[in-house]
């Protein structure tokens, strides 16, 4: 809400609205790919495995990450289809390449620096 609408009152329902279909999305997305397991510390490799630790897991969320995005622009093709109109004409599908750009930044290092601080079991 503070960086992509540059803190206007009057987008505070639309940007609250699409982080809840976000962090859904996000959360079919990480059902899908298993990052809510313990082994996703590892990126889903063995503890002793030398391609698990952080690189995978970094790898991990940034497959969780593009597989919520992608599901983001089909739920909004889906909308556009339904109403007839075109894709980005209703508030909040225009923060579709913002959600991308810093989500896939911030989720990706996130997953790696919390897989570098979290014990391999």
């Amino acid at each position: 809400f503070w960086v992509t609408h540059r803190m206007d009152v009057q987008y505070l329902g639309v940007s609250i609205s699409e982080g809840s279909l976000f962090c859904l999305l996000w959360i079919i997305s990480g059902l899908y790919y298993g990052a809510f397991l313990y082994s996703a510390v590892d990126g889903h490799y063995g503890s002793t495995s030398d391609q698990g630790g952080p690189r995978a897991a970094g790898l991990l969320g940034l497959h969780t990450f593009i597989g919520t995005c992608n599901l983001r622009i089909l739920s909004a093709l889906g909308m556009a289809v339904v109403e007839h109109r075109e894709v980005g004409s209703m508030p909040g599908e225009d923060l579709i390449p913002l959600e991308i750009a810093f989500g896939l930044v911030l989720m990706s290092i996130w997953r790696a620096l919390h897989s570098s601080f979290t014990p391999r079991i």
